[in-house]
């Protein structure tokens, strides 16, 4: 891939290059969001979890996930998306990558997350750079699941009995708006029970994803999560601009 042929160097020319093409932009976008995209899923005690970053040589890299360990124990499992050009898009969800990886030493509720994240970056922002990052945070303990998002971040949870309940949205994008107080919501599971997480798409996509993903509900969680891979890419031949999407796919025990 043409990815690898970016010197750090050349990295940080692009970044300060008001003239750079937008395939160059993305290049360098591709190149950090590699970096940033984990390689192995967390391991948390009653669940089987996967993740995965649809990863285009074409590809913006506007989006990743990432599991962090909270000051109470538990993990939390995030999901990132720039929807807008501007700066590399990688460049922006690292930023938001790492606000919500600092608020995690001190912050153990995902819309405590959110807020102390949202006014490190609605500080940062600059005068026409209008990229802000849709990001949902999940925390899965025994016998429920939290969640809180900031912007519209596909997610739902889907009963062992075919049954599927969407996870919804709790505020704005982060870095919109400074000093938003975001909402959070806790659903109970049970063993067999599962947890979507996509990073973008329409609610057709989610939901065609999540009937995917009931067929297919006794595979192993990586294999889940391959399948609904290769769904996306299918659903996007043809279009103009092929996006990137992470998925990560939670079954309870």
């Amino acid at each position: 891939m043409s990815d690898t042929s970016l010197s750090p160097a050349d990295t940080l020319r692009l970044h300060t290059d008001e003239n750079a093409e937008p395939s160059s932009l993305h290049a360098a976008s591709r190149l950090m969001q590699r970096a940033m995209v984990p390689t192995t899923a967390p391991r948390l005690e009653g669940f089987e979890v996967a993740g995965g970053t649809t990863l285009e040589d074409d590809g913006r890299g506007n989006t990743t996930w990432d599991h962090v360990t909270l000051p109470d124990g538990r993990t939390a499992i995030m999901v990132f998306d720039v929807r807008s050009d501007g700066l590399p898009p990688a460049h922006v969800a690292g930023l938001a990558r790492a606000a919500v990886r600092t608020a995690a030493r001190a912050e153990s509720q995902p819309a405590r997350l959110l807020r102390t994240a949202n006014q490190a970056l609605a500080g940062m922002n600059l005068d026409g750079a209008d990229q802000f990052v849709e990001c949902g945070v999940l925390i899965a303990g025994d016998g429920a699941v939290e969640w809180a998002s900031a912007g519209r971040v596909p997610a739902g949870v889907l009963g062992r009995g075919g049954t599927l309940r969407r996870l919804g949205s709790h505020g704005p994008p982060l870095g919109m708006m400074d000093g938003f107080g975001y909402g959070e919501e806790r659903i109970e599971t049970g063993p067999g029970d599962a947890v979507l997480l996509l990073s973008s798409g329409s609610v057709g996509l989610f939901r065609g994803a999540a009937d995917l993903v009931a067929q297919v509900h006794g595979k192993p969680a990586g294999e889940v999560v391959k399948t609904v891979h290769r769904a996306i890419r299918k659903a996007q031949e043809g279009s103009d601009r092929t996006e990137e999407i992470s998925a990560v796919y939670l079954r309870r025990y």
